[in-house]
């Protein structure tokens, strides 16, 4: 079932928003150079997250077209497995962890989980063994670092979010109506704003 040019007006703009949202970090990262130097292990690596963050999104795309922006239970865009749905998980949890690594990779328990986690996450996904706990660590460790790092209280915003995305989601599946499609979105891809915004506040504290 296809969604009507109404609903379509809704959706496609905020998966085009998700898919571009993480390049906010671009500029923030070279206007703050020398801050983040001094507080982060790697600010490189957050160059990398961003590519793969927007992977995830582009992949996300993918499927959602696949499935004529229709989201159901039965779809893979719902509770369904595929390649594209996989790909899409993946590219989210490896663009977190390269977040994590550029935050605190300069300890080996860190470069343990993330390299775990991204093997793990594969294999979860395809045995459908609790496929969403590795990105739910990822991003718990992620936050937590940020805040350590940044001492700003804004990045706890990013679990609001997380709550949000998750009930939208789920009313979602159970009333198969679009427009909860394009919360779910609008939620899952807006919670790393609040990471911008933490760091950029302390930079300029």
């Amino acid at each position: 079932m296809k969604i009507d040019a109404k609903m379509s007006a809704w959706i496609l703009p905020i998966h085009l928003y998700a898919l571009f949202i993480p390049l906010i970090f671009i500029p923030m990262i070279n206007q703050n150079e020398s801050f983040l130097s001094a507080r982060i292990h790697d600010q490189q690596s957050l160059f990398l997250a961003v590519l793969f963050l927007m992977a995830g999104s582009f992949f996300e795309v993918c499927q959602n077209h696949s499935d004529e922006w229709y989201v159901t239970e039965s779809s893979a865009s719902g509770n369904g497995y595929s390649l594209l749905d996989g790909l899409f998980s993946f590219s989210i949890v490896m663009g977190q962890c390269l977040i994590l690594y550029s935050f605190i990779g300069d300890h080996t328990l860190i470069k343990c989980l993330c390299f775990f986690l991204v093997l793990a996450m594969p294999i979860m996904y395809y045995k459908k063994i609790l496929p969403f706990l590795p990105l739910t660590i990822i991003g718990a460790a992620n936050t937590f670092s940020a805040y350590f790092l940044f001492e700003q209280e804004i990045v706890f915003l990013q679990f609001l979010f997380i709550a949000f995305t998750v009930i939208f989601f789920n009313k979602l599946l159970k009333t198969e109506n679009q427009f909860y499609h394009g919360l779910t979105t609008l939620f899952a891809s807006s919670g790393i704003i609040f990471l911008y915004l933490a760091i950029e506040i302390s930079s300029n504290g």
